[in-house]
């Protein structure tokens, strides 16, 4: 299990690379819209915020792993299931992994719904209510 883990980390890296490019290139391309249209900078903070959320959790959730994986012989009932006998550091370990492989997709589900709302304000007729709202409160 855990050599098919290792050999998943450099495409999981590039793809959190491409990720982090992608919204940088998306970011800058909207700089205009975050500054003007109202909705959009609290809309670009939560999803930045969501976004290091997921990172983290997925950053610690390969530190755990590879805190499992140090010790090969020890006996497990699954990757995130101790067995009775499994030492309280790997146990530990595996329990928190057990939290993780549902907080990590949770994340990137709330990353998407954030992304969905974003489509729909950059509609031209919610681009302009959201300046003229903006302007209204200015």
């Amino acid at each position: 299990m855990n050599a098919g883990w290792d050999r998943w980390t450099p495409v999981n890296a590039a793809a959190i690379a491409a990720h982090l490019v992608g919204g940088a290139g998306v970011l800058a391309a909207n700089k205009g819209r975050v500054v003007s249209q109202q909705g959009v900078a609290s809309m670009t903070v939560t999803k930045l915020v969501l976004t290091g959320a997921a990172l983290a959790a997925t950053g610690y959730s390969r530190l755990l792993g590879r805190k499992v994986a140090a010790q090969p012989d020890v006996p497990v009932t699954s990757g995130t299931t101790p067995a009775e006998s499994t030492p309280p550091e790997v146990a530990d370990a595996q329990q928190q992994l057990r939290i993780l492989q549902w907080v990590i997709p949770a994340l990137t589900g709330a990353i998407l719904v954030v992304n969905s709302f974003a489509g729909e304000q950059q509609r031209s007729s919610e681009a302009a209510r959201g300046v003229l709202q903006r302007l209204g409160k200015n």
